[in-house]
């Protein structure tokens, strides 16, 4: 397990093994949530994948009205603020 400190301008450095670990290079794009206020959790983004699961969704929405689209939601939206 590796260390890293935040600069005062927020940023922090991932360390070289880490980097190297998940061949991540300067391009490498992340998503960062917190999962509490002690827990950052840091992924690497796919964007191939990511596309992908949008063409899916794209797929599903197209059956969907404008009133089902929102539904779903806020649907989604109410479940993530309950959990």
């Amino acid at each position: 397990m590796e260390t890293a400190k935040m600069s005062e301008r927020g940023q922090i450095i991932i360390p070289k093994e880490v980097r190297e670990q998940i061949h991540a290079d300067t391009d490498t794009v992340f998503v960062v949530d917190a999962l509490d206020k002690d827990t950052i959790v840091m992924k690497k983004f796919d964007s191939k994948a990511w596309i992908e699961e949008f063409n899916r969704i794209r797929k599903r929405t197209k059956k969907m009205s404008s009133a089902q689209i929102e539904a779903e939601i806020h649907e989604y939206r109410r479940q993530k603020r309950s959990s």
